[in-house]
């Protein structure tokens, strides 16, 4: 993506160019453009360099202000930062790719609330208990309400998106005052004044608004997430902040001394970008518990020095990993380890993991992608965000074979189809490009998805897609290196759909190795998964002519799902299924479930919404994976301020073999 560091670079790169451009009436002077000041007027007061360790920086030495190229665009043209970006990135022509289907949100305006200025009760518990300073209550326009609190949230553009209250008394939760409203960042109002620079590129997130309060009484520019710590749904406001954050280049995480405080650090930080994120480790388990201790600024002020950035190092001790190693051996009763498939037999067996790729191969028409397919509305299910890039289908075509898996019918209804669609539009987003596609440019495409909507998996449906010769092999093997590269940076799990070789696949079952292409391609798998069609199966079916024939035959499956490999599993082995032509769903057993999957409620009468329940036996949460611990930023001084069940009867006609490192199934 054409981040603001990109920008920057390429800025730089063209510093000569850039200082003429903005300032045309200037001139050089050895390694400097000089000109009299922003507004183009003559004179050497300000200055540019532009070559060496200092290229883009420039000075007015007049007016004692500087900074770099970016800064010097939005003096001079007297724009905000975010508009400069957009005139920069056109300017580079820089551009970032936008998915096929994104998620679609119709939110409610809340009317502006009924609120006097705090005097009472609301001043009292803030001021004199809280210790915020009434400054502050002013600059993030705080209301009272009785004895109630009101924080009003402000986009960057002023409009009111969403307002909370709570009691001014300790242990009070705040709460939204209407549902369904846009999540966002609560703080802009005091951001965005005209009295504080445009072009501040830092910023400060913590966990809740008083939070916020108390570190803007400390100096810091700050704003507080809506919904408090936590990771997955408890972050979602990130997509609706993606494009205002673009602008910031450091972003220093506050959030609580505690594991909800950490996993939402974690999970921002990922998603807005480590390089740019830095965690602070405050001397309380909060700003505001610091700022009632009476902490000084000097011990908060060397808090943010020593924050540690979210770039790994790759070296640690083994004694680092002990709670990890223990978690795999006794894992926690909640705790994720993967995503799994609708399929009985392979509970507890195959999970697809955080940080690794997984490989499904089959001769052509075998019915690998299809069985993939089947697996998306169980994903979904399970909260996971998909991105499916199906470089040989189109995005209704797509869609046409979800919906029968989904509402498990050959013939939905009107009715139907929109209730699936309501149901896949809450975790799948499609990226159209049918043909051939630069790895390069999809990995740009998945980096979006990653960002702004949280996908945790991603479908590449497939890699002869790519844009690399079938006898490429050392084409084939980089671009494998670098998907895989790409899923342990992001945290995510990337399926990639291979073909295998045509010898003899008609009669055996494939294995890891007969993939079409390098052999690297299995080798830096971390799950093998092939699938083998009963055709012998299926013609001895259509030509036997008594009904008892054909349901003997039927007994037996016609499909077979290899699970190869498994490197961070202990089950490797084959399981048979039954495959129905008429919802092209898989099941475990040659009868038809009396409880088959379901996803969304049948009646008439339903919503369009996903059905509600319990979850099922498969249901999981997000990946989730620790920090590392890193390095400190160069911080500036702060502003200024005061599913199936498992029948019985089946039949299992294929063995299951176990790897014997284990016999615990993490």
């Amino acid at each position: 993506m054409s981040t603001l560091f990109e920008i920057k670079q390429r800025l730089t790169a063209q510093a000569g160019s850039i200082a003429e451009m903005l300032l045309p009436q200037g001139r050089k002077r050895g390694n400097s453009w000089v000109v009299g000041n922003i507004r183009g007027e003559a004179g050497q007061s300000l200055s540019i360099s532009l070559s060496g360790s200092k290229a883009g920086l420039w000075y007015d030495f007049a007016e004692g202000s500087g900074g770099d190229l970016l800064d010097l665009w939005c003096s001079v043209k007297g724009i905000s930062l975010s508009q400069a970006l957009d005139e920069a990135r056109a300017y580079l022509n820089l551009s970032r790719p936008k998915p096929f289907m994104a998620p679609r949100h119709q939110y409610r305006t809340p009317s502006v609330p009924k609120m006097n200025i705090p005097q009472h009760q609301v001043k009292t518990y803030l001021h004199k208990e809280r210790h915020i300073p009434l400054e502050i209550l002013q600059r993030y326009q705080i209301g009272e309400e009785g004895n109630k609190i009101i924080f009003p949230f402000y986009k960057p553009d002023g409009t009111l998106a969403l307002v909370k209250e709570r009691l001014a008394e300790n242990g009070a939760k705040a709460k939204p005052t209407l549902s369904q409203c846009e999540p966002i960042l609560f703080g802009w109002q005091a951001l965005s004044s005209k009295e504080r620079a445009s072009t501040d590129r830092t910023l400060v997130i913590t966990e809740g608004e008083i939070d916020a309060l108390s570190l803007a009484a400390y100096g810091y520019p700050a704003v507080s997430v809506p919904f408090g710590g936590g990771k997955g749904g408890k972050q979602n406001w990130i997509e609706n902040e993606f494009d205002h954050l673009e602008s910031f280049e450091t972003i220093f995480l506050a959030t609580d001394m505690d594991t909800p405080g950490e996993e939402a650090a974690f999970e921002i930080a990922h998603r807005l970008g480590r390089h740019r994120c830095y965690r602070v480790r405050l001397p309380d388990k909060d700003a505001n518990a610091c700022l009632q201790a009476g902490v000084d600024a000097s011990i908060i002020h060397e808090a943010f020095l020593q924050a540690q950035s979210f770039t790994p190092k790759g070296l640690r001790h083994a004694l680092d990993y002990k709670e990890q190693v223990v978690n795999l051996f006794y894992p926690p009763a909640k705790q994720h380890l993967g995503y799994t498939v609708p399929y009985p037999k392979l509970n507890g067996k195959l999970y697809f993991r955080p940080a690794e790729l997984t490989l499904w191969s089959g001769a052509s028409g075998a019915g690998k992608s299809q069985l993939l397919s089947d697996c998306i509305p169980h994903w979904i299910e399970q909260k996971s965000r998909l991105c499916l890039a199906s470089l040989e289908m189109k995005g209704e075509q797509s869609l046409r074979r979800l919906t029968k898996q989904t509402g498990g019918t050959d013939q939905p209804t009107k009715e139907m189809i929109e209730r699936v669609l309501h149901f896949l539009d809450a975790g799948l987003i499609l990226y159209e490009h049918v043909g051939k596609s630069n790895v390069d440019a999809l990995l740009d495409v998945f980096d979006y998805c990653r960002a702004k909507y949280g996908c945790d998996q991603f479908i590449i449906d497939s890699l002869m897609r790519l844009g690399i010769s079938s006898d490429d092999y050392a084409g084939q093997e980089q671009a494998v290196y670098k998907i895989v590269d790409w899923a342990v940076l992001n945290a995510v799990h990337i399926h990639l759909v291979a073909h295998a070789r045509k010898s003899g696949l008609e009669k055996d079952v494939p294995g890891t190795e007969d993939i079409k292409g390098a052999s690297e391609i299995g080798a830096n798998a971390f799950n093998i998964i092939t699938i083998w069609r009963n055709r012998s199966l299926e013609d001895k079916i259509f030509s036997a002519h008594q009904p008892e024939e054909k349901a003997n035959l039927a007994q037996r499956p016609g499909v077979i799902m290899n699970i190869a490999k498994q490197r961070s599993g202990d089950f490797e082995g084959k399981i048979g299924l039954w495959f129905d032509p008429k919802t092209y769903r898989y099941r475990c057993s040659s009868a038809a479930l009396s409880t088959p999957r379901c996803y969304i409620e049948r009646g008439h009468n339903s919503s369009l919404k996903p059905k509600e329940g319990p979850p099922s036996s498969h249901t999981s949460h997000h990946f989730s994976t620790l920090p590392l611990p890193q390095e400190s930023p160069s911080f500036p001084l702060p502003c200024s301020s005061s599913t199936e069940r498992n029948p019985s009867n089946t039949k299992e006609s294929f063995s299951l073999k176990t790897k014997p490192q284990s016999t615990h199934i993490p």
